[in-house]
């Protein structure tokens, strides 16, 4: 009895609260809130799940796995579910080139997300009864995600004591800058650059600069617009995204330094990627896709995503995957596809869902490689359970996933715009499937993985406790995110050191002119 008692004592003296805010739009965004709230309630901790429904795709999700969880559904008015955005599906991702050009999305995020965010946003600035009870909640620290920006403003203006930024990609330059973290190209390069860890000449080098100056205006338009939106509504009682973003006490990155490519950091921003990951739990597969993999001696998983189907895929694609598929009558395809409507085309080594158990088939050792679209989600997931990889990105921060996994040797980039050359997605598949030395790297990625000093999880909950323990913590910011360009790249002092070398070259020239005169003068 008075080991309960003891153990409760302690657990309400480390116990905080939290406010976890998760638009609901993008899947794979809400299933990254969703394990941070899951995994700090499962620490004893209070957590409130704050989730508007910026669309109605995903109303019936189940990610809350912790019942202690407080769930708050905010909902659309009549006049937002008439301007309600679609269901956030790409259907034109498949054959249009500006999702995967930094210049195009410099226009493209704020034209499509600003739209789809607006109204949501307005309507939460404009609940005084919503505000009223936040606050009076007093919570230890809000979570919110740099995607929609306006769970950070609402953040803000709440008064929150402690805010954590959150991203569940891997990196956006225009947070990177705000934060003060180092983005030099020399690190990392453009999301659309086609040189990742590789030797760029001064023209791709010049082209990768430009392309990286466009894909900063992406994001920093689209916060800029939605800045503009909550001002007006709030008489300006809000801070420009910048301002909230250098008062932050940790951004948690969902980035991991074995996996990633290697660039600088700095204090405030922590590396978490990985977190949700839990492979000594992963379950089997069940019994009736036990025995789809058990009647060939291979197994190719094909999945991208959510936001993007197969079904939307040009028919062409189609048609080369089903030639594959032929070509591979020793290879069992499962593939997510969203319909039947080319059921009746597909060979019998093929099996079509709508939903395919990706952790458990990645768990599975049958399964000897996953064709994918590379979203952070779907590639961390395959890196821990070492798996091979035909990565097939589609936009975003897909090119850039694809590359680190190319970098370790455990996957190779293929071109959406080739998906419709048989011959060439064959040749490709069956080089990963028949080389040994693939595995061998994916095996070894996902033990370093496993082996990590201080697990994802651990620095999750422990950076958690931290900010609320502490609060804001301004000297983590470095000084340098306040210098000029000319400062910030020591120009001043490169300027200066370059005039002192020409002065002295000029001084020793000038002596020596002289004792040249005098010599002459003498002879």
């Amino acid at each position: 009895m008075l080991a309960v008692f003891l153990f409760v004592l302690v657990s309400s003296v480390h116990s905080y609260n939290y406010l976890v805010i998760s638009p609901v739009y993008g899947y794979s965004h809400m299933k990254f809130m969703a394990a941070l709230a899951n995994t700090l309630a499962d620490e004893g901790h209070s957590v409130t799940f704050f989730q508007p429904f910026v669309v109605e795709k995903y109303m019936d999700n189940k990610l809350i796995k912790n019942s202690n969880v407080e769930i708050i559904n905010y909902y659309h008015d009549e006049e937002g579910r008439k301007n309600m955005p679609d269901d956030g599906s790409l259907g034109d991702t498949w054959t249009s080139s500006k999702y995967q050009s930094d210049f195009l999305m410099s226009f493209v995020v704020k034209l499509i997300l600003a739209p789809d965010f607006e109204h949501m946003c307005r309507k939460i600035f404009q609940d005084e009864e919503l505000h009223k009870t936040l606050q009076s909640k007093n919570f230890d620290v809000v979570f919110s995600e740099t995607f929609d920006f306006c769970g950070l403003y609402l953040a803000d203006f709440i008064g929150s004591r402690s805010i954590v930024s959150l991203f569940s990609g891997n990196r956006m330059i225009s947070i990177q800058n705000a934060l003060g973290q180092p983005s030099f190209i020399h690190y990392v390069p453009a999301p659309s650059s086609g040189k990742w860890g590789e030797e760029m000449t001064i023209l791709e080098r010049i082209n990768d600069f430009w392309h990286k100056l466009f894909f900063t205006r992406a994001f920093a338009g689209l916060f800029d617009a939605q800045y503009q939106v909550v001002s007006k509504v709030t008489n300006g009682k809000v801070r420009h995204w910048t301002e909230i973003l250098n008062d932050v006490t940790y951004h948690f990155a969902n980035a991991n330094p074995y996996l990633d490519f290697a660039s600088p950091t700095i204090s405030k921003v922590v590396e978490i990627g990985g977190f949700t990951m839990e492979p000594k739990k992963v379950p089997k597969v069940s019994e009736e896709l036990d025995k789809i993999l058990e009647t060939r001696p291979k197994t190719v998983y094909i999945s991208f995503g959510t936001m993007v189907r197969s079904i939307d895929m040009p028919e062409e694609n189609k048609e080369s995957l089903i030639k594959l598929f032929k070509m591979n009558p020793n290879i069992t395809f499962l593939w997510k596809y969203e319909s039947d409507d080319i059921k009746s085309r597909l060979p019998e080594n093929v099996l079509i869902s709508n939903w395919f158990p990706q952790t458990e088939l990645l768990g599975d050792k049958r399964v000897k490689l996953f064709i994918t679209h590379g979203g952070l989600g779907s590639t961390m997931e395959l890196a821990y359970a070492a798996k091979t990889a035909i990565v097939i990105p589609l936009f975003a921060d897909q090119p850039g996933n694809a590359q680190m996994l190319q970098n370790h040797g455990t996957a190779e980039y293929f071109s959406k715009f080739d998906v419709s050359n048989t011959q060439k997605l064959h040749k490709v598949l069956n080089s990963m499937l028949n080389d040994s030395s693939y595995q061998e790297r994916a095996n070894r990625l996902a033990e370093t993985l496993h082996y990590q000093p201080i697990k994802p999880k651990e620095l999750v909950i422990r950076y958690a406790e931290n900010a609320a323990r502490f609060g804001k913590l301004p000297k983590l910011t470095p000084h340098a995110k306040n210098m000029g360009f000319i400062e910030y790249h020591n120009l001043d002092l490169i300027f200066i050191a370059i005039l002192i070398i020409f002065s002295f070259i000029y001084f020793v020239l000038l002596i020596v002119r002289k004792c040249l005169k005098i010599k002459s003068k003498k002879d």
